[in-house]
């Protein structure tokens, strides 16, 4: 058996099937294969634990070292973060120790009688003790394969314990060959040359063998790369090979193969999972948890309880609670999974308080569990399957460091600190390669074989040197160490690492390309020192500046079906879908869409986009506004069962008693982005802010004498010829039987003073005619209460002095105009617009651009102004729309 070995083979070693079609008998191995291969034959086993499982004993070991050894030099950092300090000692000592150092070492320093002392209660070993082991073994005759070692020439600079590990094998007997590099007479060898540091040597001019393509971007390099075939080079250099593929896909080209690296979205599901744990709880990490996948809960269920928090603004309130009890009645096989995998919806937390590990441990056990089964489910075909066992092991460490702990409690940032202690790069196949795509290796250390052509696509990113394997020793420690164990000398792993770099040179034969690049995005692309040190001599001539010229493109028919930039009207052949589920009633909200913005309220009601998201969550500044609503209902409103409620007395003792209770229940219920760590001092304001205008309000209702007969109160009735419906806030009466209309507003005091000015309050209009219907009575005054500014706004001044009242005059230009007549007329013509299928898009109305500028005065339409009033605008969506919309719409039958 050959055996190709270098310690730095990744295991996707570029070979040459021209030279050795048949590779049956030949492996290629690193310092981990080449032990296998060993144990295999001589049947040893070696059982070295996982990095996760070494690191919860270290952390075991090193806890009870501290606590019998408080003054520990280590003991100040182990107080602060105990898990990464546990993670630094654990990697020094495997460091250490794969040279043969031991708890009898020389303690020559304060840190190194630390590591020695928390070996005491340590006793897993590494991977480099494991290959120590092994080392003895061969030297006492264990059984060895026939077999042929084929090594470069340097490698009497590998690490001391393979040097040994070689040096053994050929004394045992075992074939054994050193490479030398066979350099070729060209460009390609005399650089090598150069890079070796010999002096004196001149490049060839004409000898194109060796080239550097520079390019202005990293994207443009990565797309005029993966346009070029297959056979341009026999081998492609490419560490991140991700983008790559993604072109190469694009283009309809063969995949070289690719990882997604760091860590996938599938191995995070536990830390993910964990973020529920929070308390309160923190609403956007629960709809992340839903949205994630894969997920031990239900893909329709996700959906829908995530879409239902997002409506609501919150988890623990009456609609989540029917939302589940109503999908475990129709699905009663879920009920373990929802009790196993959401919190407890009866258990709200308001404040901060520390977790029960009991209870974190066993949502950890049964994560683990589900991980366990999907891995074995032959019907489940997710891609991310495969990173489960990740997830699973990792539960599993979790779980072992828990029970170590030896607390009954922990806060919760403790364990979200545990979670990315444990969380280390991961990678996962994101495409297998094809037959007779580029030949990628991912390090140029990678060569098996020698090379006709080389490309070194990542060229710029390379050759930055890593920090040496024992730099962190201090001068007393390295020196004291070097007279006891066989450290690696620092001279012969920089010539180690600087024979990996010139690897490529030393097996190109014909065609060598080094890419460079300008900028990666607007940033400076990093200048590798290999290039550096080539920038001494005159490369000039060898240097292209490589363009995606126009040879490289394709031209494809370009589809443009966007709307002109004037025109007025989409048009909707198909609108019987629209016709069909027209409402009966409009709300005054709908019809404050539907006349100025058309299409907005066509693509909203009828195309019905819609996400449960993060994103789809209510932002503070609406959340807050949905509250204040909220409490104001609770306190104000009357009820049948109580006698004299609604009375400004009632309220009084409701917000004296109940307030705190009330604000908690439904910032709980509704408004739990509050809640949200960054925004408790938000909360704290807030709170004030909504206290100061209760009392704001109350002080009102006292000065006039008024009762409160109805909040929110739910009325549908015809108002001229438009049959409307709408909640009005707040309805009141005086002594004398007079009506009141309050309506409860968030934002600034000036859009809502402006829309009294013009008398464009179609709100106002509607609800006091739905209210004198209703009642039978005269409405005497409608203001709206700005609870943000603890003020009421009214064209009427029908509050005593001492009350934040501000009287907005009506415009001479507007008193005259018959609103309801404007509105009913507006209306009419807009839905015939729609039934027609001519939707006019007023997104970027101008006064004057549009037909309806001709036509609104003797129509008796909405005047122009009230499409473009700044303030009414910024709460409406804008558009124009992307065409996959506007073609759904259209597609509607």
């Amino acid at each position: 058996m050959k055996l190709f070995y270098n310690p730095a083979f990744t295991g996707s070693a570029y070979v040459d099937f021209k030279k050795s079609p048949v590779f049956f008998d030949s492996k290629i191995v690193n310092t981990a294969g080449l032990c296998n291969v060993i144990r295999l034959h001589a049947g040893i086993c070696s059982d070295v634990a996982d990095y996760g499982t070494r690191f919860v004993h270290y952390y075991a070991a090193m806890k009870k070292y501290m606590a019998k050894n408080p003054k520990s030099v280590m003991a100040a950092s182990f107080k602060v973060d105990q898990l990464n300090t546990a993670k630094k000692c654990l990697e020094w000592r495997d460091t250490l120790a794969a040279d043969g150092w031991t708890k009898a070492a020389p303690a020559p320093t304060e840190r190194m009688k630390t590591l020695c002392g928390i070996e005491e209660y340590f006793t897993d070993k590494s991977d480099g003790e494991a290959l120590l082991e092994l080392i003895t073994q061969v030297e006492d005759g264990c059984p060895l394969p026939q077999m042929e070692i084929i090594v470069s020439e340097y490698y009497e600079d590998f690490a001391p314990a393979e040097v040994r590990l070689l040096k053994t094998l050929i004394e045992r007997g075992v074939n054994f060959t050193a490479v030398k590099a066979d350099l070729p007479d060209n460009n390609i060898g005399k650089v090598y040359s150069i890079l070796e540091g010999k002096k004196g040597v001149e490049l060839d001019p004409a000898d194109d063998s060796f080239e550097i393509w520079n390019f202005a971007e990293r994207d443009e390099a990565i797309k005029y790369l993966s346009l070029l075939d297959a056979d341009n080079f026999d081998v492609w250099i490419n560490a991140e090979n991700k983008e790559f593929d993604n072109w190469q896909k694009l283009e309809g080209k063969r995949l070289s193969g690719s990882e997604i690296s760091g860590i996938p979205h599938t191995a995070q599901l536990l830390n993910i999972a964990l973020t529920i744990f929070e308390r309160p709880l923190n609403v956007k990490n629960i709809v992340e948890w839903l949205n994630t996948s894969p997920n031990p809960l239900a893909p329709g269920f996700r959906k829908g309880l995530a879409s239902c928090i997002c409506d609501t603004g919150g988890f623990y309130n009456d609609s989540c609670r029917e939302y589940i009890a109503n999908y475990i009645k129709e699905y009663p096989k879920s009920e373990d999974s929802i009790q196993k995998f959401i919190p407890d919806i009866n258990h709200p937390y308001f404040e901060e308080s520390e977790l029960e590990v009991s209870e974190i441990k066993e949502f950890i056990k049964n994560l683990r569990d589900w991980c366990y089964k999907e891995m074995s489910n032959k019907h489940n075909t997710d891609p991310g399957k495969d990173q489960l066992g990740f997830v699973a092991a990792q539960a599993e460490n979790l779980l072992n460091l828990l029970d170590n702990l030896e607390t009954q409690t922990i806060p919760y940032d403790d364990i979200a600190q545990i979670t990315a202690a444990f969380t280390t790069d991961h990678s996962m196949t994101q495409y297998t390669a094809q037959a007779g795509s580029k030949k990628v290796i991912t390090s140029y250390s990678d060569f098996c074989d020698v090379a006709e052509k080389t490309v070194w696509c990542d060229f710029y990113n390379c050759g930055n040197s890593p920090r040496l394997t024992y730099s962190f020793l201090v001068p007393a420690e390295a020196q004291a160490f070097k007279e006891v164990l066989p450290l690696w000398p620092q001279e012969h792993e920089r010539d180690y690492l600087k024979n990996l770099l010139l690897i490529p040179f030393a097996k190109t034969r014909k065609k060598l390309v080094l890419v460079t690049i300008d900028k990666i995005d607007s940033a400076n692309a990093p200048k590798s020192p290999v290039y550096i040190q080539l920038e001494k001599y005159d490369i000039a001539p060898f240097i292209k500046q490589m363009t995606l010229d126009d040879s490289l493109k394709k031209t494809v028919k370009k589809i443009d079906n966007r709307m002109e930039s004037e025109q007025e009207f989409v048009q909707i052949s198909k609108n019987d879908y629209i016709k069909e589920k027209w409402p009966d009633h409009q709300s005054s909200s709908n019809l404050e869409k539907v006349i100025p913005w058309p299409l907005d309220y066509v693509v909203n009601n009828f195309a019905r986009f819609s996400s449960n998201a993060v994103d789809c969550l209510a932002d503070l500044y609406t959340t807050e506004g949905n509250i204040a609503h909220r409490i104001i209902e609770i306190l104000f409103a009357p009820t049948k069962e109580v006698k004299g409620s609604g009375t400004p007395s009632y309220i009084k003792k409701q917000i004296e008693e109940r307030f705190e209770e009330v604000f908690q229940q439904i910032v709980q219920a509704e408004g739990a982005i509050l809640l949200i760590k960054e925004n408790r001092q938000e909360l704290k304001q807030f709170k004030i802010q909504v206290k100061s205008a209760l009392e704001e309000l109350l002080k009102g209702i006292f000065a006039k004498e008024l009762h409160v007969v109805a909040c929110e109160k739910k009325l549908e009735d015809k108002v001229e010829k438009l049959k409307v419906n709408g909640k009005v806030d707040m309805i009141l009466a005086d002594p004398e039987n007079n009506f009141y209309i309050f309506d409860f507003k968030w934002s600034s005091t000036y859009k809502h003073a402006n829309k009294l000015r013009e008398n464009k309050s179609v709100q106002f209009a509607l609800y006091k005619e739905l209210v004198e219907k209703e009642y039978k009575v005269t409405v005497k005054a409608v203001a709206y209460f700005i609870i943000s500014e603890a003020r009421f706004i009214s064209c009427q001044n029908f509050l005593s002095d001492g009350i934040n009242l501000q009287q907005v005059y009506v415009s001479s230009e507007r008193k005259a105009k018959k609103l309801l007549k404007e509105l009913q007329n507006t209306y009419e013509y807009r839905k015939e617009q729609i039934f027609d299928g001519s939707i006019e898009e007023t997104s970027d109305f101008v006064a004057g651009s549009f037909g309806y500028d001709q036509i609104y005065e003797e129509q008796e339409l909405f005047p122009t102004d009230y499409y473009y009033d700044s303030d009414l605008k910024a709460d409406c969506k804008k558009g124009p729309y992307p065409d996959e919309n506007i073609d759904l719409l259209k597609s509607r039958k």
